[in-house]
């Protein structure tokens, strides 16, 4: 039996030590941590597509009297039936739009803490 507990094929070479590292191996090797902020990006997103739809819904109470987008008969829009159709339709628009501005917004904001890194605070 030979005198190395370990098996033939330990890819270990002979000089690594087994126990745990000094300080002053640890102090050689180590990488410095760094804090990143990143955003998340669905609060983004559903933040953006609530707005949206809350603009969009603004702007058809804003504008339903006396525009030509929807009369009694449907106007230009006849399929939607009357103003309820025309709300649905800004709300989805709304909520689109919104989450693609908030998505925007969330990568500009991811750009800027990758700027803005800094190193992890000692324990």
């Amino acid at each position: 039996m030979p005198d190395d507990p370990r098996p033939a094929d330990d890819p270990r070479p002979d000089d690594v030590p087994s126990g745990p590292p000094d300080e002053a191996e640890l102090a050689r090797v180590a990488v410095p941590a760094t804090v990143r902020r990143a955003p998340r990006y669905g609060a983004f997103l559903v933040a953006g597509a609530l707005v949206g739809v809350v603009v969009a819904l603004v702007v058809a109470f804003v504008t339903a009297q006396g525009s030509g987008v929807s009369g009694q008969e449907g106007g230009i829009l006849p399929f939607l039936g009357g103003q309820n159709g025309v709300r649905w339709v800004l709300a989805v628009t709304g909520a689109v739009v919104g989450a693609f501005v908030g998505g925007g917004l969330a990568v500009l904001a991811d750009r800027r803490s990758v700027r803005r890194r800094r190193p992890a605070p000692p324990d």
